[in-house]
């Protein structure tokens, strides 16, 4: 415990571990020990000397890249099977609607709020 939170006046402590209580009385005339002096920290080593970087590339003027034809059709496809994917599962849940109710009780909610039930 640091002495700092010791100095003063008598203290009542708590053990955490017991939960017991004691007084800590201080001596009238007894000052706080001083603190021992911090230890002397190890001598760092020298730091190795920093190369310079070499300068930056200027910069070249250069025409905006426009995406390639193939990467415009890459992604409609993406774009396709995804709206798919999401079509098929709208269509499985109004086809297997009541399969959904039973198995999903929650579901029948849904579907009576959209007037399915």
């Amino acid at each position: 415990m640091p002495d700092r939170l010791l100095s003063g006046a008598a203290r009542t402590l708590r053990c955490s571990r017991c939960r017991t209580d004691f007084a800590l009385p201080l001596a009238a005339g007894a000052a706080v020990p001083p603190r021992p002096a911090p230890a002397a920290a190890p001598p760092m080593a020298p730091a190795p000397p920093v190369a310079s970087a070499p300068p930056p590339p200027e910069p070249r003027d250069r025409a905006p890249v426009a995406s390639a034809p193939a990467d415009q059709a890459v992604l409609r496809r993406a774009w396709l099977a995804s709206l798919a994917v999401v079509a098929g599962g709208v269509l499985g849940l109004l086809l297997f609607r009541s399969q959904v109710m039973a198995a999903w009780p929650p579901a029948t909610r849904l579907f009576a709020m959209l007037g399915l039930a």
